[in-house]
């Protein structure tokens, strides 16, 4: 990526360091997110609906793991096309299957159907699908973040499952081995993966 490139919901801005030295980075955050879940501080503060930038004025945007966050998807992507510089890239990947995260702030999931329709919609052209996650993957990614879970609530609320704590890591080990090697034997299939990550060109 080159030229100007914009980060919604930037967090700590962890992509700025896979940047080449001459990439104008802008990383854009929410105030409120920034002040109270992040370490660091975005270059503006602004809302993914209604961005504070010209038409016209970024080479790329990336949108990682923020649509479902937002209450109107639409909006944000109808202002990204705007402020994009026709023939610009749009960075998209969003969560499918997976768990409620930064609740309440949490309210959808898009199939890439979904995603299809919407950035066709708004005059994008998709040059690149990536599904996240086969069948075996997407399972024992549920089932290590619902055993820590459980594991953390049996630690807050002093639970006999404390036990299952030392082994945690071990198991979590295990299973991923099993879905590594579940994912090289079985025929590919995307009915269930845990996101989706698409490119686009504003036309």
């Amino acid at each position: 990526m080159k030229g100007k490139v914009l980060d919604i919901g930037c967090g700590q801005a962890d992509v700025k360091k896979y940047l080449e030295s001459d990439t104008e980075y802008i990383g854009l955050d929410y105030y409120y997110t920034s002040l109270n879940w992040y370490d660091s501080l975005p270059d503006i503060y602004g809302n993914a609906m209604q961005l504070p930038l010209a038409d016209n004025s970024v080479d790329t945007v990336l949108l990682l793991d923020v649509l479902e966050h937002l209450p109107s998807s639409e909006k944000c992507i109808s202002e990204i096309y705007r402020s994009l510089k026709p023939g610009g890239t749009f960075l998209l990947q969003v969560p499918f299957i997976y768990p409620i995260h930064d609740a309440p702030l949490d309210f959808k999931r898009w199939t890439k159907y979904g995603l299809q329709k919407v950035l066709q919609l708004y005059n994008f052209e998709i040059v690149e699908e990536r599904v996240q996650g086969q069948p075996a993957e997407t399972s024992i990614l549920l089932l290590n973040l619902a055993l820590g879970k459980l594991l953390l609530n049996s630690f807050r609320n002093k639970n006999p499952l404390l036990i299952l704590i030392p082994a945690y890591p071990l198991i979590v080990l295990i299973m991923n081995f099993l879905a590594v090697v579940t994912t090289v034997i079985a025929p590919k299939d995307n009915f269930m993966p845990f996101g989706y990550r698409i490119i686009a060109i504003k036309k």
